[in-house]
């Protein structure tokens, strides 16, 4: 009875109650703008990341930079993130600056050899590679292969030859130059040079320690040694443009001209200080 009588005393408000509660069609219809606007607000959030990526892509930002260096006589190897090589000769620096797009390596002085590591996708999806590139003085070097060697050069000359694939070479002149395998090029501010066949594993020789000369001036023999350390010798004027040629190991460079006698028309003698004198010896 007391049941019966409450609801008879709510009776009069139900309907007034009702209209403050939302009905199951205002539920259902609320439920699918939540997930509107959910979806929108996703679609947005993928769109600012979206954007924000190709402006980041597009201005290539540098995500981490890195300075490699030898001293006179040292050489040594370097191995990038990417998983490229770099392999400093004497005396040589190389800046790096790993871009998001893009590997710009400068090349301050000296010599270096990089073999470069590309994506799995290298030669099919070209807007996805990362350029690598070399700038030396005003020499830029694009790597299109694998392997190659750049060397600065007295008065802003570059030397660059290819181990492996190809090299793109532009130096500031109308048009750039390619370089194949087993190439080599000399460029100067002046004039871009040419590419002509080489013995790039002699020019290379360095990796191993070694050093290789073929009918080379000994003036230029004794200038090339020095780059690795101190060589005290004096050379007659005649005997500057004697030319040698071999094979010979970085390690004992002064026993090269110790051994100049056995192979070449000179004669050694010693100066006051005992700096030993290399004098070419007068025609029979």
């Amino acid at each position: 009875m007391r049941v019966v009588a409450l609801e008879s005393a709510l009776a009069p408000y139900a309907d007034a109650l009702r209209a403050q509660l939302p009905s199951a069609d205002d539920i259902i219809q609320r439920a699918e703008q939540r997930q509107r606007s959910a979806r929108v607000r996703r679609a947005g959030i993928a769109l600012a990341l979206g954007l924000a990526l190709g402006i980041a892509w597009w201005i290539d930002p540098v995500y981490q930079t890195q300075t490699m260096t030898t001293v006179l006589g040292e050489s040594g190897v370097w191995t990038l993130s990417d998983g490229s090589r770099v392999h400093l000769n004497t005396d040589s620096r190389v800046d790096v600056a790993l871009h998001l797009r893009s590997r710009r390596l400068s090349l301050a002085s000296g010599e270096a050899t990089f073999d470069v590591a590309h994506a799995p996708w290298h030669g099919l999806l070209p807007a996805l590679e990362r350029r690598f590139t070399v700038q030396a003085g005003g020499t830029r070097i694009e790597d299109i292969g694998t392997t190659f060697n750049v060397r600065r050069l007295p008065g802003d000359a570059v030397e660059v030859s290819v181990q492996q694939g190809r090299v793109r070479v532009d130096n500031g002149h109308t048009e750039s130059v390619e370089l194949g395998r087993g190439q080599m090029l000399r460029t100067t501010p002046q004039a871009p040079g040419r590419p002509v066949p080489a013995e790039v594993d002699n020019l290379t020789a360095w990796h191993d320690g070694r050093i290789v000369f073929d009918n080379t001036p000994l003036a230029e023999v004794v200038d090339e040694l020095r780059r690795y350390g101190p060589l005290p010798v004096t050379l007659g004027s005649d005997a500057a443009q004697l030319r040698i040629s071999g094979q010979f190991d970085l390690g004992n460079r002064e026993q090269l001209i110790d051994l100049l006698p056995r192979f070449a028309p000179v004669r050694l003698g010693r100066s006051a200080d005992g700096t030993p004198h290399v004098e070419r010896l007068p025609a029979p």
